[in-house]
């Protein structure tokens, strides 16, 4: 069943039908304001912060679906009929009223078609102002005049969001709203200097700042009395449920149309006034649009890519690195599943999340970077999850909330957790993003930058590095192999104490990272002690985890191996196999045969299984992963995150075939036709789709904010496509089904342009014959061209 469409042209996806069976999702805002919106204009506003710093209401897995949201509704005032622009909250008849979503590079765009009108919600937010704008058109096609009201609605959120849902006793009392010259002020009392505002081009003919006076009694966002009795009731308050309510009047003659601007944005009356009158003229709603998708031309424009693969394109060329920017910019905490609940960063998401973007979000990543090298201990290890204004003096000192109610003011220390709260993965995906990062932009400086451990004393990051691959040294098991600790990657297998052959295969992979930057860096001394442990770390993941056909997923502190074939349940894991190829631990032909495991015992037509056979009791041993259902999330489902890993094991191995084959599974664009099965929105990449254990085999579940956008635009871009970096220069190493004949990519890098022509005349899957720049034959990497030059890159596969 299909629900929308890809518009490549114009970069975004149409919705076509609205009912589709879950929110289909955008992000809006690319600095410091940020919209969480769905395909019917539900969702919330955040300013920084997602978790202390709300600005409209949301009321996460609800009923009905995604309220509220932020809302424009039209009412004729001849006939008292009236509706939403987006399809809910009104939720006209289908087979009346048309409707479409048109979610887009930080826009949404809302129509509909209904009794003789066509309406239109942009909503965005300028990369310049903290302001968003919903650019409302109208436009009477009914050959009569139409005398209409025109309502924008927003609740607003109490700031904090444990305080939406469980400290009302305060937030009631402590909220104020008032409007004037056109503009609805609202205040967090015991906040003197957090205010929101709501405002409009035009001068209202009415306004509400209580929820409760403009939605009625025992009614809600679907039939608001002011918008069905036409006119609002001027309420304001101190204290109570706030809102944003304005309503206009306009008349419109046949064949014309009218149009509106409504603005939410951060700040006192003041910001709004500003707001107001920029906004009011309607070429600097244009200019400030025209911005943002100037902004996401340049940053699209870094790799492009042209195959034979059209969903590929269509996935690698907008959608996935959209995807994979917003992790980095917005972390993992905001979505409709992770609704800011938590604040700050994740250390191994955020790790990760970096080293996919560094090409077109340097700056981000390199702040990104930081926070995480300040939220690592001395010992080496990293915070799991922490908040960068911990370490950032200035905003230590800024003012802060504090409630009333007597909750103990916790000391810097006791943030600082220990080894039994620590993950050890965490900091191992550090290294390779710093390593990839200084490929990328040829900031070498950052290595000698000198930056604070989160506990106690300082070092350059180079040492940072040292301390965290020193540290995976130290925290190994009786047989050599790296302790699991509390977690490494997956969080629900729990080990007791005892060792990860995924830690130990990262470690690896880390360390040779490492030793290609020291080596470049002229720090041979470093560079060979490093490269001595790799191969000793390397040898004891043959000796020690080698289980005939394929690799261990772990030992527990008992000494009962997980991910063998001598276990009933969980035989095979798609973590440790594929990092066993990934990291160049493995030997060619460990390689082949474990991913052929993971080929024939994991592989489905919707992705591939974290682990078969799913545990199907609980087991103390391995922890919280047999205490959740067959075939969901860790247990068992098709876990999205490890699926690329899979795919660049191939690659590694040679195999184009093959890394399609799992790359096609995945695609979420692939499903766009499936949607009875799929429900969630074709153009991102969920965290997972339950597996085969489950009667919703092929349901695809959290959306978004998932290293799996990540992962796969580097899998497509630096595997697939094999356009990636080494500290020398460009490398062009393409791994493809041997059907295509070719494929095109433009890449800039430091400043120059370079164009890729790869050509396969005899249809291999990998091996590349000759490689011309400008027309010169190259051996070796491709070194950085002069900023402004544009190149051309000739590579001969055979």
């Amino acid at each position: 069943m299909r629900y929308g469409h890809f518009d490549n042209e114009k970069r975004e996806y149409v919705i076509e039908r609205p009912d589709v069976p879950v929110s289909w999702t955008n992000y809006l805002g690319i600095r410091d304001l940020c919209t969480v919106i769905s395909h019917n204009a539900g969702g919330y506003s955040f300013y920084q912060n997602a978790e202390h710093k709300r600005i409209t209401r949301f009321r996460a897995n609800g009923v009905p679906l995604d309220r509220p949201g932020h809302y424009a509704y039209l009412r004729d005032d001849e006939s008292g009929d009236y509706w939403s622009v987006s399809w809910q909250p009104v939720g006209k008849d289908l087979a009346t009223a048309k409707y479409e979503c048109r979610h887009g590079l930080s826009y949404s765009r809302f129509s509909c078609e209904y009794s003789g009108l066509e309406a239109e919600q942009l909503v965005f937010i300028p990369p310049a102002d903290d302001v968003e704008v919903w650019d409302v058109r109208i436009r009477n096609t009914s050959g009569r005049r139409r005398e209409l009201s025109v309502f924008g609605y927003v609740e607003f959120s109490f700031h904090h969001i444990e305080i939406d849902n469980q400290n009302l006793q305060m937030s009631l009392y402590t909220s104020g709203s008032n409007y004037a010259d056109g503009i609805i002020e609202y205040d967090f009392y015991y906040e003197p200097t957090t205010f929101h505002y709501f405002t409009a081009s035009f001068e209202p003919d009415g306004f509400d700042s209580m929820r409760d006076a403009f939605l009625g009694n025992y009614r809600t966002e679907s039939d608001p009395i002011a918008v069905e009795r036409g006119e609002c009731s001027g309420s304001a308050e101190k204290g109570g449920n706030h809102c944003g309510a304005l309503h206009k009047r306009v008349t419109i003659e046949p064949g014309a149309e009218v149009r509106l601007v409504f603005l939410l944005g951060v700040g006192a009356r003041a910001a709004g006034r500003e707001m107001r009158a920029k906004y009011s003229q309607p070429a600097n709603a244009d200019a400030a649009f025209a911005e943002l998708k100037t902004y996401w031309d340049r940053k699209l424009a870094v790799l492009q890519c042209k195959t034979p693969h059209e969903g590929l394109d269509t996935m690698v060329n907008t959608w996935t690195l959209y995807q994979a920017e917003t992790c980095v910019v917005w972390s993992r905490f905001a979505s409709f599943i992770e609704v800011g609940g938590r604040v700050g960063l994740g250390y191994r998401d955020t790790s990760q999340d970096v080293m996919s973007v560094v090409h077109t979000n340097p700056a981000k990543c390199r702040q990104r970077i930081v926070e995480l090298l300040k939220a690592q201990v001395s010992m080496g290890y990293g915070l799991h999850l922490f908040d960068p204004d911990w370490f950032d003096a200035a905003k230590q000192q800024a003012p802060k909330f504090k409630s009333p109610t007597i909750i103990a003011t916790p000391d810097r220390a006791s943030v600082i957790h220990g080894l039994k709260d620590t993950c050890s993965d965490d900091v191992l995906w550090l290294v390779v993003s710093v390593c990839e990062y200084a490929k990328e932009t040829g900031d070498l400086a950052l290595f000698d930058e000198v930056l604070p451990f989160a506990d106690a004393g300082e070092a350059s990051v180079y040492e940072h590095l040292k301390r965290t691959l020193d540290f995976s040294a130290e925290q190994v098991g009786p047989t050599g192999i790296c302790k699991g600790l509390r977690a490494d990657w997956n969080d629900c297998l729990n080990l007791g104490g005892g060792e990860s052959a995924m830690v130990s295969f990262l470690h690896h992979w880390a360390l040779r990272a490492f030793v290609e930057a020291a080596r470049y860096l002229g720090r041979s001394d470093d560079a060979a002690h490093y490269s001595a442990l790799a191969e000793k770390v390397r040898a004891a993941c043959e000796k020690e985890l080698w289980d005939g056909e394929w690799y261990l997923r772990g030992i527990t502190a008992k000494g009962r191996k997980i991910g063998s074939r001598e276990n009933a349940e969980g035989q095979v894991f798609i973590e440790s196999n594929t990092w066993a190829v990934v990291s160049g631990a493995a030997s060619p032909e460990h390689g082949r045969s474990c991913m052929d495991a993971v080929d024939r015992r994991l592989y489905s037509q919707y992705g591939i299984h974290l682990l078969w056979p799913a545990f199907t009791k609980p087991d103390d041993d391995i922890g919280f992963m047999g205490r959740v259902y067959p075939g969901i999330k860790e247990n068992a489902a098709i876990f999205s995150h490890p699926n690329p890993w899979a795919v660049i094991a191939e690659c590694k191995l040679g195999r184009g075939e093959r890394a399609m084959k799992f790359y096609d599974s995945l695609l979420p664009y692939n499903q766009n036709d499936m949607i009875e099965i799929r429900e969630a929105e074709p153009y991102s990449y969920c965290q997972f789709v339950m597996g085969r254990d489950h009667t919703a085999f092929g349901r695809a579940r959290h959306p978004w904010l998932t290293g799996s956008g990540g992962w796969n635009y580097t899998a497509v871009t630096r595997w697939i496509l094999g356009v990636r970096l080494s500290f020398d220069g460009l490398i062009v190493d393409p791994c493809i089904p041997g059907g295509w004949g070719g494929f095109e990519v433009t890449r800039q890098w430091r400043g120059a342009t370079y164009h890729i022509a790869v050509s396969n005349p005899v249809g291999v899957e990998h091996g590349v014959r000759n490689v011309t720049l400008n027309g010169a034959e190259v051996t070796g990497p491709i070194p950085p061209q002069s900023a402004g030059s544009v190149n051309e890159v000739a590579v001969l596969m055979g």
